[in-house]
């Protein structure tokens, strides 16, 4: 799900209510009003931290999107559907799950309508007050909601389709996918699979490698694919901030790091975590060449392009070779 800044900048909350979930009893407590008068911005901020989760998109069958269309055709149904899925949420059975509420928005911006499903964890928070005599009298606040972004366990921010419809997901309980319980909640799949993930990363990175080579070190811009398949094979899961820290390290300027976010987010895949599939990607062995004078040719894959060779009339083989840098090595 794409929203460019105005869109995100626009983002209005319509309708919102809470009930509360998982509190060892047998039947949520259900609400009939919640007003947020006053804090709209602290529910907006949890809403838009959402959009730099995973992708996912319902299957066929899912009780969610139906409960959430019903809103769409008629908005007096908000809050009966709203219970509708607190009960089913509330129903589902995962030892991890810990008491708190489950919130339903619906926002607008522009001619958009999206929904947010986010299941808040009660935290017990202490305040204090100051008396007139210089003590400290402490306050135990165990239903809250705080900016702790633990607290935050699972939310989905949705936008319906006529195909079905785009969820981006942050499960915090499996950061690079989604637990059994919240898939079986939306019923969906991943927007992509993890072999094309897998694969649009590394065109990804070769691409911000080749924009940026004038500037990056040799030992990055003269194997760019080997270096991922390396990085790949090193570790299970791509996560954006820590791969790209580190495949460049300290040659990571903010330049780099704008052209490597433009690029996942033109694939839509800002945001994505996800467990590599190390066979999407291979490594390539340079074609090696030696002359009959003993000079000797290694043409990367990458670079293959910009080596070319013609067969001479006097029986002499022309190799030429483009490059915007000669280094002597």
């Amino acid at each position: 799900m794409n929203l460019d800044d105005a869109e995100i900048q626009n983002l209005e909350i319509t309708k919102f209510i809470f009930h509360v979930v998982h509190l060892q009893q047998d039947e949520p407590i259900l609400l009939d009003e919640t007003p947020i008068t006053g804090f709209e911005k602290f529910f907006l901020a949890r809403v838009k931290e959402t959009l730099r989760g995973n992708g996912f998109v319902f299957s066929d069958g899912s009780v969610t999107r139906a409960a959430l269309k019903q809103i769409d055709d008629d908005e007096n149904q908000f809050v009966p559907v709203s219970k509708v899925l607190a009960q089913t949420f509330h129903a589902g059975k995962d030892r991890r799950i810990k008491p708190g509420v489950m919130m339903l928005m619906q926002l607008a911006t522009g001619r958009r309508r999206l929904y947010s499903l986010l299941k808040y964890d009660h935290e017990e928070s202490l305040t204090y007050d100051i008396t007139s005599d210089a003590k400290a009298i402490l306050k135990s606040i165990a239903n809250s909601f705080t900016k702790s972004p633990d607290a935050l366990q699972k939310c989905a921010l949705i936008e319906l389709t006529k195909a079905g419809g785009n969820i981006v997901v942050i499960d915090r309980t499996v950061r690079q996918d989604i637990t059994d319980f919240f898939r079986g909640f939306l019923v969906c799949k991943r927007r992509y699979s993890t072999t094309e993930m897998t694969s649009v990363a590394k065109d990804v990175i070769v691409e911000v490698v080749k924009k940026h080579q004038d500037v990056l070190p040799l030992e990055i811009t003269k194997a760019a694919q080997e270096r991922y398949y390396e990085a790949v094979q090193k570790r299970d899961t791509f996560d954006p901030d820590q791969f790209f820290a580190e495949y460049f390290g300290a040659s990571g300027s903010e330049e780099v790091r704008a052209s490597y976010d433009k690029g996942l987010d033109r694939h839509s895949m800002k945001g994505e975590v996800f467990t590599f599939d190390k066979t999407a990607v291979t490594t390539f062995k340079p074609e090696k060449f030696k002359t009959a004078e003993g000079v000797k040719i290694e043409i990367p894959k990458q670079a293959s392009d910009t080596v070319s060779r013609e067969e001479g009339p006097d029986g002499f083989t022309v190799i030429t070779i483009k490059t915007r840098k000669l280094m002597l090595q």
